[in-house]
């Protein structure tokens, strides 16, 4: 009856072996396909053997799976990497188990497939971290309520730390409404209810610092499901000196319009005067009437490249506000 239970593993993917102190007596057919064993040698010279053929660390093996048979102690789930001349590379799970004073149990799980799925994450999650934390744009996943309220962040990036002033676990406490001016809360929870209604948004706000000091950031946030809740992945970017540069080009077309509304004036305020003094030198001496008139002349041609100069200026007023307004 005892013979008839054990052959039902010849059922199993697993390979089963079963020695009774150094002897195999029951080897399953999965055992010979899995782990190259038939049970034709003692049970811990098959093993050794093929371990010794293929195995990466034969030495530890063989030690851990000694001690194990001496001591009647389980070896549990002992992974082992196999590489086979033909270039094929296996992993196989060895599970040691005592079943009586004399008898053994030993299972071969092939679990090559699960250490496949294990790189191609482990790769896909590198690649996640390369692009979540290799960029210079301070990245925030935060969920989103179903009213429209953000709610506390989920993912943060290095570069959001290093910007905002917190360590990871002290920006995950927070939300976007704890990095945001109080004044413009309002208006940013406004823009954010927008994305139930739309996947993506590109908006200009403040945030704010760890230490209270602020930065203008252009944030571009897309809206997407992850499982049964709506979540906010918001790339932010530092946009400061691009505004310091923009008020810098503002003050200076301010300047610009003052000094061509002066220019524009300047030359009534010559001539209105001018006009007098050459009144006055008609009522006297001829000769020194004369020489008040030349150097009129001479500064009236002043004043018509001055009036020119205006007319210049005024096209150079009206590129700026079609490319810098």
């Amino acid at each position: 009856m005892e013979l008839d239970c054990i052959g039902i593993t010849d059922l199993l993917d697993d390979g089963i072996m079963i020695s009774e102190r150094d002897t195999i007596i029951y080897v399953n057919k999965s055992l010979s396909t899995l782990a190259d064993i038939d049970g034709t040698e003692s049970a811990f010279s098959s093993f050794k053997a093929y371990i010794s053929r293929y195995a990466s660390d034969p030495d530890l093996i063989d030690a851990e799976v000694s001690t194990a048979l001496q001591t009647a102690s389980p070896l549990l789930h002992r992974q082992m990497h196999l590489s086979y001349p033909s270039g094929e590379e296996r992993w196989i799970e060895l599970t040691l188990k005592t079943i009586d004073l004399n008898r053994t149990l030993w299972i071969f799980r092939g679990i090559t497939r699960w250490k496949r799925a294990e790189e191609i994450l482990r790769e896909s999650e590198e690649k996640y971290r390369l692009l979540f934390h290799g960029g210079y744009d301070a990245v925030v996943v935060y969920s989103l309520h179903q009213s429209g309220l953000p709610l506390s962040f989920i993912e943060v990036n290095d570069v959001a730390c290093r910007r905002l002033g917190y360590d990871r676990q002290e920006l995950l406490s927070r939300s976007p409404l704890d990095i945001i001016p109080p004044d413009q809360i309002g208006k940013l929870l406004r823009t954010i209810k927008q994305l139930l209604v739309t996947d993506h948004l590109l908006f200009e706000t403040e945030q704010i610092r760890s230490d209270g000091s602020t930065l203008a950031v252009e944030i571009n946030a897309h809206r997407f499901q992850l499982r049964d809740q709506i979540v906010v992945l918001s790339v932010s970017r530092d946009i400061s000196e691009r505004k310091a540069h923009e008020e810098m080009q503002r003050k200076a077309y301010q300047q610009i319009e003052m000094n061509i509304e002066q220019f524009a004036i300047l030359g009534d305020h010559i001539r209105n005067p001018l006009a007098v003094i050459l009144g006055y030198a008609e009522c006297g001496d001829e000769v020194i009437a004369s020489k008040i008139r030349e150097q009129n002349g001479i500064i009236r041609g002043y004043l018509d490249q001055l009036d020119r100069g205006w007319i210049e200026s005024e096209k150079v007023r009206e590129f700026l506000r079609r490319h810098y307004r």
